[in-house]
């Protein structure tokens, strides 16, 4: 069977068009609402959707070729499918007791996805789910509905068996909860269940539903509140897991280490997008569609993924392809459709107005973006500037440092100049030096600012300070850079620092190395402000490149641009405790001399008599042989 690496390819249905015969065969095959909705999704214009959708449906398909494979013991089995299809067509409505739900094509996928696919045991194969989607698409009904099915079905024989509706506070929680049991309350009078509730003795509470006499029990539970860890959850539900702060996320550890040895479990996390672009979920996202990309790889066959989601930020004005986010519109009757994008297109237009279109962009278009909340640079704009590799030894470079006052980090940024072809570029990079005192320790820091600083110290992209008292050791910072210019070659065109906090590192350098210019910056936005723009362009038209490096993203994803009355911007943060823009100052700094760098640079093969007109070569030979 073909495999495909997708890595780079933005449309995913002209590169897998060849296989359409093949798909075909598996579709001619199973013929269950999952299969169908993958072909029609690559194969034909009956959807409107995204990258990370496409991935979803391509991948499926794929894995129905692969199941006979010895690295892949997994098969699609369609009586689960028919389980799971028939329950959903019995489930009430939580909004109207008197309407049964009935699934969208695109709510059928996951389902069918994440219980038609089966190990060799019979058991899931998924046994994580990543699910994203804009608000007012059934993202509870999936939860709510998957909760009780596998309490009434799949634990139906079971006995003293968890479950867990579970977000980052009480509100959230509650209100998936109350679906859970409204629809329970209403299965245990139905006749496919009655008896069995009965003899059980099933209730649907406030607080949970509990079978006192099978033990088994939906409970809900927040981050905030904590103790996971005392459970076995059979399924575990966590709603708008895109908004867990990452001091929290060892509670996300605590669900999954107790659901180990389980046949069946599941872990499902759903959330709409959020500002933060740093938090764990939105981290797994990004792992999975890598992983998925590339089609030959096995390292999370256990994990399933959908995002439905616009794929760049630019689409916000584009309302003819929201579908891409909002797949309810994919499937509605006309006059529906036409209500529901109205009523989007005036949600767009009101927050625009009231300079609220970040949330809209969040939690409407499904994006990751702080673009909108004039955010400094947008996450695909950094992304797309990323490279593998860039060899810096014996260049001209321009450094900036950014020192640390308590909490906050010390950063170095090095702004590399080069020529690829005839377009001017620059590679930037940093190295960060960690503090724990205000923290107490490095475990604790790397709650607080959600990085792992321990395993990026190991990548060569940071230091924990040597210091006992965890301040920052100023011995450690300058022998780094004396070491990293002496090891490089580098020829150091400026080092730019602000002396209000690096007078220390200013002496030493005026003492030891006066060769090395020196240029003092105000942190003040009519000194910073060009430079902060050029960096900003730089980024935004593809001439910045930097390794794919946390703290760098961080930091910029981290800043906003703050304006003054004169028009003058510089960066600042948006949390003052734990959002880090130490990177991103000190790369703003470097460039405040980098950004010159170009005006009076010339090739190594520059010719200057090129610029002299004929009269004035005349002129100058005069001049220099009589």
């Amino acid at each position: 069977m073909q495999t495909f690496n997708l890595v780079g390819e933005t449309d995913i249905k002209e590169v897998v068009k060849s296989e359409r015969r093949r798909y075909k065969r598996y579709l001619d095959k199973y013929q269950d609402p999952a299969t169908q909705y993958a072909f029609d999704v690559l194969f034909t214009d009956k959807y409107i959707t995204g990258r990370d959708a496409q991935l979803a449906c391509f991948r499926h398909l794929q894995d129905l070729g692969r199941q006979r494979d010895k690295d892949f013991p997994y098969h699609y089995d369609t009586d689960y499918v028919t389980m799971i299809e028939n329950f959903t067509r019995i489930l009430p409505n939580p909004d109207n007791f008197r309407v049964t739900l009935e699934p969208y094509n695109w709510q059928s996928f996951i389902l069918d996805s994440l219980l038609g696919w089966r190990t060799e045991e019979n058991g899931t194969r998924y046994t994580t789910a990543n699910i994203s989607v804009s608000r007012r698409q059934g993202k509870t009904f999936i939860a709510s509905m998957l909760m009780n099915f596998y309490y009434f079905i799949v634990a139906a024989e079971a006995t003293s068996q968890d479950f867990l509706v579970a977000s980052y506070d009480s509100e959230h929680a509650t209100k998936l909860f109350n679906d859970v049991s409204i629809q329970a309350k209403k299965l245990i009078k139905m006749p496919a269940f009655k008896e069995w509730a009965k003899e059980n003795d099933v209730d649907a509470q406030t607080q949970q539903v509990i079978g006192r006499v099978s033990k088994n029990t939906i409970r809900k539970g927040t981050s905030e509140g904590g103790g996971f860890d005392s459970f076995h959850n059979v399924i575990a539900i966590y709603d708008e897991i895109g908004n867990l702060r990452p001091d929290k996320n060892e509670t996300l550890r605590q669900i999954t280490s107790g659901q180990n040895g389980i046949k069946n479990r599941m872990f499902v996390k759903i959330s709409t997008a959020y500002p933060n672009g740093k938090v764990k979920f939105k981290k797994d996202q990004d792992l999975m569609r890598k992983i998925i990309e590339q089609d030959d790889l096995r390292e999370a066959d256990n994990t399933f993924q959908i995002i439905y989601a616009q794929d760049s930020e630019n689409e916000v004005f584009e309302e003819s392809i929201w579908g891409k986010s909002n797949p309810n519109l994919n499937e509605m009757s006309d006059e529906k459709y036409r209500s529901e994008l109205n009523s989007l297109i005036k949600d767009r237009d009101d927050a625009d107005r009231s300079g609220e279109l970040a949330t809209f962009v969040n939690k409407s278009l499904n994006i990751w973006s702080r673009k909108f909340q004039n955010s400094y640079l947008s996450l695909e704009n950094i992304q797309k500037n990323i490279i593998e590799s860039f060899d810096v030894y014996g260049r001209d470079v321009y450094i900036g440092f950014d020192g640390s006052q308590s909490n906050d980090n010390t950063s170095f940024g090095f702004a590399f100049p080069y020529r690829e072809g005839n377009q001017n570029k620059y590679f930037f990079k940093q190295h960060s030096f960690i503090p724990f005192a205000q923290a107490k320790t490095i475990d604790a820091k790397e709650k607080q600012d959600g990085l792992n600083y321990r395993a990026l110290s190991k990548l060569g992209f940071c230091e924990i300070t040597r210091s006992l008292e965890g301040t920052i050791d100023k011995n450690q910072v300058y022998h780094w850079l004396e070491n990293y210019i002496a090891e490089n070659d580098l020829k150091v065109k400026m080092i730019a620092l602000d002396p209000n906090l690096s007078s220390w590192l200013l002496k030493r350098i005026e003492n030891y190395h006066d060769e090395w210019p020196v240029s003092t910056v105000r942190p003040v936005s009519q000194v910073l402000s060009n430079p902060t723009k050029d960096l900003q362009s730089q980024f935004i038209n593809g001439h910045a490149k930097i390794l794919d490096d946390p703290l760098i993203i961080d930091g910029f994803t981290n800043a906003v641009l703050i304006e003054d009355r004169g028009g003058a911007v510089k960066i600042d943060r948006m949390n003052r405790t734990s959002d880090h823009i130490d990177t991103s100052d000190a790369l703003i700094n470097a460039h405040t001399g980098a950004q010159f760098y170009f005006e009076d640079f010339k090739d190594a093969d520059y010719n200057p008599f090129n610029d002299l007109s004929r009269e004035q070569k005349k002129d100058y030979f005069k001049r220099m042989f009589g």
